[in-house]
């Protein structure tokens, strides 16, 4: 009866939630954008080199002036950095804009951080950037987001190592005392050895290998997937931590052993085994939805 009820204050509670329905990134018509570069516009990134410490993620500072300012301006980010059109394989009748390889991954206004921005056309912006795998560059647009305008490019920036091992997604594994940690990376198996090191918090550590999967273009099942929709996903690994005590901490970090036994290392990560089977506990659950493209 309890855990019945319990289901029933979740939907309750889902059912009280609504959705935005639109996408910010949906509505920009990038097909229509066009390049017409203002000599006297300009913007720029720094720094130029991210994650210097390992980080996966960073801030990054725009700087950016443009001679006739507006309310709709705004700034786009791009990765990679080449967004031109031309890179995008050819059209099909299945794949409609805004397309993934011109579209840019996150926008914002640019009148954002300066309200005065539409009598000075001057703007500094910060922004998050996370390790994709690939060169950032960012553009200032006027037109709105219906008949996009390029004005300005930035310099192109990028995370100092783009293949390090991110992201460790951790998942129960076959067994109740198993763990199994997936994550992505740069390095196919002609490049590195992928494993973890990993033991409890404070004890003895130990190494299990991984075993690495990816596809590619032709993997899909067709557009727009192989075409407009796709993405390099890198590596996948995924190795296992087994025999764990339960309810015990304990800790890894991600590794890949190059061909010149240089190791490249990832920051330590922790978690906490899962309790006796039948032992009573708490449990957290997080439910979302297909993030599509975005």
């Amino acid at each position: 009866m309890l855990h019945l009820l319990v289901i029933l204050s979740t939907l309750l509670t889902f059912k009280g939630v609504t959705s935005h329905r639109v996408q910010a990134l949906s509505t920009i018509a990038i097909h229509k954008a066009v390049i017409a570069i203002d000599p006297k516009a300009s913007i720029k990134a720094s720094p130029s080199v991210l994650g210097l410490n390992g980080q996966q993620k960073e801030l990054v500072t725009l700087e950016y002036s443009i001679p006739n300012p507006s309310i709709e301006d705004w700034i786009g980010v791009f990765s990679p950095s080449n967004f031109s059109a031309s890179t995008c394989p050819p059209e099909n009748v299945t794949a409609t804009p805004p397309l993934l390889c011109t579209a840019p991954t996150k926008l914002q206004n640019a009148n954002f951080s300066n309200p005065r921005y539409k009598s000075t056309g001057k703007g500094l912006l910060t922004l998050q950037l996370i390790n994709q795998r690939s060169v950032f560059s960012f553009a200032v647009f006027s037109g709105g987001l219906l008949k996009p305008k390029s004005v300005a490019l930035s310099n192109a920036i990028s995370f100092a190592n783009p293949n390090a091992p991110l992201y460790p997604r951790l998942a129960q594994g076959k067994e109740w005392n198993e763990m199994t940690v997936t994550w992505t990376s740069g390095y196919g198996l002609e490049e590195a050895e992928p494993f973890i090191e990993w033991g409890p918090q404070g004890g003895e550590r130990r190494r299990s290998l991984a075993v690495t999967l990816t596809f590619d273009r032709n993997s899909m099942c067709g557009a727009p997937a192989r075409t407009v929709g796709w993405r390099d996903p890198g590596f996948i690994h995924t190795s296992f931590m087994k025999e764990l005590w339960p309810n015990s901490k304990y800790t890894y970090k991600l590794g890949h052993r190059l061909l010149n036994g240089q190791y490249i290392w990832s920051q330590t990560y922790q978690f906490k085994a899962s309790p006796y089977p039948g032992q009573n506990s708490a449990q957290g659950v997080v439910i979302f939805g297909d993030m599509g493209k975005v």
